[in-house]
């Protein structure tokens, strides 16, 4: 398990350390420095398993940098080892990256590495999944992508395999086929929800079809919502990561197309992953993700194993704050901007009916 991260001049920080935990949430408001922690530790992983001298930013994070002044942050702190660096502990090991801008290749950093790093499995779900289709690619390689667009087929390939989740995920008898748990974890998010696989080796696709107790024939994912695609990949990605030994899971706005309810569920769904050794490590916009979560540690007792950090915009630069969970789930504080909208929403319509009353 990674236990923390320690970043120097990089994007919008000059300066952050921050503990990791078996389930740790990134909450805050937009550009505020989220996602520039999992992209610190998509790239730190990129180059433990890099074999050259250099590696490309844009493959590592998966998305156009542009050029790489973008990964330097703009308060940067003077510094004799290179243009920034990370310094990443697991449970018994620790190293440092430092990065160089290659002036010649753009895209291209050239890395120093210090220390022993630890070969852990880190999978990755952006925030731009893919919804649905009338198919989805097949292939032989056994990664999660990092958009989720061949969920469908690992979860074929899971059967095929008798690859098995822990017995503490195992929402029907422990034997079941990965399928199966697959469709009893949607059903417990969502609701009513089964699903038919079939993969075309030759074509390289593999059809999903859904139905539920009401539809008399199953159905295309194009006739379904946003929703049910975009939980295939988290439950199904979690439960893969669960299958392995020492697999980190990084997800980028996991409540995306769910309802209040189904995020909430969703939010206990990441506790479980947790609980069952998947180090889970996601960014939300969500307060009913974090509160299913810190709700469902607390039912386990497990709320030493869950950390919050809230990002917020400052003018002097960005605020990062901790927030413990409590035996009860309560949060240790509730720092201002942390998902207070509803109330201040509230408060500006009882203005509104006071005004409207004393006319």
């Amino acid at each position: 398990m990674i236990s923390s991260i320690e970043v120097k001049n990089f994007k919008c920080f000059d300066y952050l350390r921050l503990p990791l935990s078996k389930l740790t949430i990134l909450a805050g408001g937009n550009a505020a420095g989220k996602s520039t922690v999992i992209q610190a530790l998509l790239l730190a992983d990129a180059t433990i398993r890099e074999k050259s001298d250099s590696v490309d930013a844009s493959e590592a994070l998966g998305v156009a940098v542009g050029g790489p002044k973008a990964l330097i942050s703009q308060n940067r702190t003077e510094s004799s080892e290179g243009d920034f660096q990370f310094h990443i502990q697991w449970d018994e090991k620790e190293a440092t990256f430092v990065y160089r801008i290659d002036r010649l290749v753009s895209l291209k950093l050239s890395y120093g590495q210090s220390g022993n790093p630890q070969e852990s499995q880190l999978f990755y779900l952006n925030a731009e999944r893919m919804g649905p289709r009338i198919s989805y690619p097949a292939g032989t390689d056994e990664e999660i992508l990092s958009n989720g667009a061949n969920a469908a087929f690992l979860i074929d390939r899971a059967d095929m395999q008798r690859r098995k989740v822990p017995n503490c995920l195992a929402l029907s008898g422990e034997n079941s086929k990965f399928s199966i748990q697959v469709e009893n974890w949607m059903n417990a998010i969502l609701g009513d929800i089964n699903f038919s696989i079939s993969t075309d080796y030759v074509k390289a696709i593999t059809d999903i079809r859904y139905g539920n107790e009401i539809a008399e024939e199953p159905v295309l994912p194009t006739m379904t919502g946003f929703g049910i695609s975009y939980i295939l990949s988290v439950v199904t990605a979690g439960l893969w990561c669960a299958s392995l030994q020492n697999a980190s899971l990084l997800i980028e706005n996991p409540e995306a197309h769910l309802h209040p309810a189904a995020q909430s569920r969703m939010g206990k769904f990441l506790e479980c992953l947790a609980d069952a050794g998947v180090q889970v490590i996601a960014e939300t916009h969500s307060e009913h993700i974090i509160d299913g979560a810190r709700i469902q540690a607390a039912r386990m007792e497990q709320t030493d194993d869950i950390l919050v950090y809230f990002f917020a915009r400052e003018t002097e630069g960005i605020r990062v704050s901790k927030i413990d969970v409590d035996k009860n789930g309560e949060l240790s504080e509730w720092p201002k901007g942390f998902f207070d909208q509803k109330g201040q929403d509230l408060r500006d319509l009882f203005e509104l009916r006071r005004k409207h009353a004393g006319r």
